[in-house]
């Protein structure tokens, strides 16, 4: 049985990043969340502060789409085990457009606070990106 937690997880994932549903964020986070995130040397804090961030990158990707394939919740937290696939068509982060699919796994570890994210730790494909995206070649 999919727990409240687990369920708003996975809207956060397929209907606000994956669909652009900006509205339902403050359902589905807290005023004060704290994202830690490999791209960022410091915690972003504040429902405004995740919601611009996550934004930006998924303009970078206007068709973008996020696919939950597992969770597991316990008590306040749900392990996600997220896919994105999406086509790089605008600036992303100051990388120029490429034209390039891309299709990146991750995993968040989110905590929950009646019923709304409070703190998500993101782990994430940044290499395999920045590989397809043709900024590394390694």
């Amino acid at each position: 049985m999919i727990n409240t937690n687990e369920r708003n997880a996975r809207r956060f994932f397929e209907e606000m990043l994956g669909a652009g549903n900006w509205t339902i964020a403050p359902d589905l986070m807290s005023e004060d969340v704290l994202m830690h995130h490999p791209s960022s040397p410091d915690p972003l804090s504040g429902r405004d502060s995740v919601a611009g961030f996550l934004g930006a990158f998924r303009a970078g990707f206007p068709n973008m789409s996020m696919v939950v394939e597992d969770t597991m919740g316990a008590g306040d937290k749900v392990a996600v085990r997220w896919r994105m696939r999406g086509t790089h068509t605008a600036d992303l982060f100051g990388i120029q457009p490429t034209g390039v699919p891309v299709n990146i796994g991750g995993i968040s570890w989110l905590r929950f606070s009646e019923g709304r994210v409070v703190e998500d730790w993101v782990s994430e494909d940044s290499l395999g990106l920045m590989r397809q995206l043709g900024v590394v070649n390694m």
